[in-house]
């Protein structure tokens, strides 16, 4: 499925370039391409030359710019490097005061120097880009003097581990500020055996000690140092999976503010993590595909067979308990009911996982039982076993007598006792009620019932005594939920709001309720 839909509105490759038109336009171009028998213009997208040329014939012929890509170094997607500046324009634009002359920092900015490029030309900004590779340093000089671009963009040199060092900077940007850093890091581990396909790149473009969570978290320990140079730093993330370790690095490092966001262009999806260290909202900025998905609430639609909704409300109230999740009611009713939702933890994910090690975990119980069982039978023993053996024959018959007559004498004395302290004076009944089951009530969490006049009711998932800590955790999901009946079914929807898990967390909400109803039906 094509992303370009959720491409940002500013983006000139919203609507994909015409290749046929290039193909005509641009002979070296032109050479990359087939054209099928309904007369379409294709391009092997594996076939690094081709993307390469193709990069090169998007910049000439959008932006008129020349650069140079050699064959050994990464080839850039132009459309995602255009998303990536849009979006940071519009974090620059949410600035209290009007910015006339923007300045950004743009970290590895790698041989062709793209990001630098275009926000020099097609933005009109000042940028410095910083480099550790020496030839990828030589390339991108040359694309910028090629292209007449020196008073805008500076290149420098630095060390693997100067991320954000201002003592690298040049004299004039030394004590100057940034409106942005911009950094598109290295997305593997040096150590893993990633294969890279065949996209051509140095090693020192895509892997890196530790990955890119290690990395983006030594840029924000370093963005410590410059908080009053910078007004806000930013990244690129190759995988969905690191948004959440470095948000919760950044909160805990005290940032005023931090937002992400997706890139959409193609069929590939990259994300964006952007803070800061003054009282900004960064998070007043959204991505267009979470304009257009944040209303748009997860269906259920479950047929009513001698229920309602309130019944089947009170049921998923119960599923959610389970799983640690806290319910407040906003309204109850037989025929409509709403709550919402925030949960801390993400219990109810891999729940056939943890449905196989439970059964697996009693399979054990019962076979290590059984084998008890068997070892206390004296009279299936060997009588030409060894000595060993003979110990242990019998230590099996002293334990068939305790379970026999000596469980009934053990009893007997029990009982005895009992019937002696209950005829105390002073022996209190509710007392010893309390003692015999202690943890009765524990299950039951908290729980302000309200009828169906539509007052709010709290239905907390959390068991035993309050959890203090989940009002300094980030809440992991956010949501409202709506139970109405809707002609011959009953309509379950949930409204995303917030939380670390995202859209994704909801969608498993749902199918993990779809298996509790599916688990509840077969039962009965």
């Amino acid at each position: 499925m094509s992303l370009n839909k959720f491409m940002h509105e500013e983006n000139v490759f919203k609507k994909p370039p015409d290749f046929k038109d290039l193909a005509l336009r641009y002979p070296e171009f032109r050479k990359h391409t087939i054209l099928d028998i309904s007369g379409k213009v294709l391009l092997d997208f594996k076939d690094p030359d081709a993307l390469r040329t193709l990069s090169k014939i998007l910049l000439l012929d959008e932006f008129d710019l020349r650069v140079e890509i050699p064959v050994t170094c990464l080839i850039p997607t132009i459309p995602s490097r255009l998303n990536y500046l849009l979006w940071l324009k519009d974090l620059i634009q949410s600035l209290p005061e009007e910015q006339k002359d923007v300045h950004g920092l743009d970290i590895g900015t790698g041989a062709s120097a793209v990001y630098c490029l275009l926000a020099a030309k097609h933005l009109g900004w000042n940028m410095l880009g910083t480099e550790v590779d020496a030839d990828n340093f030589t390339v991108a000089k040359e694309n910028v003097s090629r292209n007449n671009l020196q008073s805008k963009i500076g290149i420098i040199r630095v060390d693997g581990d100067q991320i954000l060092d201002a003592a690298t900077w040049p004299t004039q940007d030394s004590t100057s500020m940034f409106h942005f850093t911009m950094c598109n890091p290295p997305f593997f581990v040096r150590e893993s055996p990633e294969d890279n396909g065949p996209v051509p790149s140095k090693e020192c473009e895509i892997k890196t000690q530790g990955g890119e969570v290690k990395f983006i978290k030594q840029m924000a320990d370093q963005s410590c140092n410059i908080k009053n140079r910078v007004k806000i730093f930013s990244t690129l993330c190759g995988h969905k999976s690191s948004l959440v370790p470095i948000k919760q690095y950044l909160t805990a490092l005290g940032v005023k503010s931090l937002a992400t966001t997706e890139f959409c262009q193609g069929k590939t999806m990259r994300w964006g993590i952007a803070w800061t260290w003054d009282q900004l909202d960064l998070n007043s900025v959204k991505s267009l595909k979470y304009k257009k998905s944040k209303e748009k609430p997860f269906n259920w639609s479950i047929k009513v067979s001698n229920t309602s909704a309130l019944n089947l409300f009170q049921s998923i109230k119960t599923w959610l308990a389970e799983v640690k999740v806290d319910v407040t009611v906003q309204k109850e009713t037989k025929h409509y009911c709403s709550a919402r939702i925030v949960s801390y933890d993400q219990l109810w994910q891999n729940q056939r996982k943890r449905r196989r090690q439970n059964r697996q975990d009693k399979t054990e119980k019962q076979n290590d039982a059984k084998g008890e069982s068997e070892e206390g039978k004296f009279s299936e023993l060997n009588s030409n076993s060894s000595n060993d053996t003979n110990s242990m024959a019998e230590a099996s018959l002293m334990q068939e007598l305790l379970n026999s007559d000596g469980n009934r004498m053990v009893n007997s004395f029990l009982m005895d006792h009992h019937s002696k302290d209950s005829s105390k004076p002073n022996s209190n009944p509710t007392q010893e009620q309390n003692q015999v089951m202690p943890e009765a009530d524990n299950t039951a969490g908290e729980e302000t019932s309200s009828g169906e006049n539509g007052t709010k009711e709290t239905y907390s998932g959390k068991n035993g005594t309050e959890d203090t800590s989940s009002s300094k955790k980030e809440a992991q999901l956010e949501a409202n939920i709506k139970l109405r009946l809707a002609g011959p079914v009953l309509l379950l929807e949930i409204f995303y709001l917030g939380g670390q898990l995202g859209r994704d967390g909801v969608h498993q909400l749902l199918q993990y309720l779809k298996n509790k109803q599916a688990a509840k039906i077969k039962t009965n």
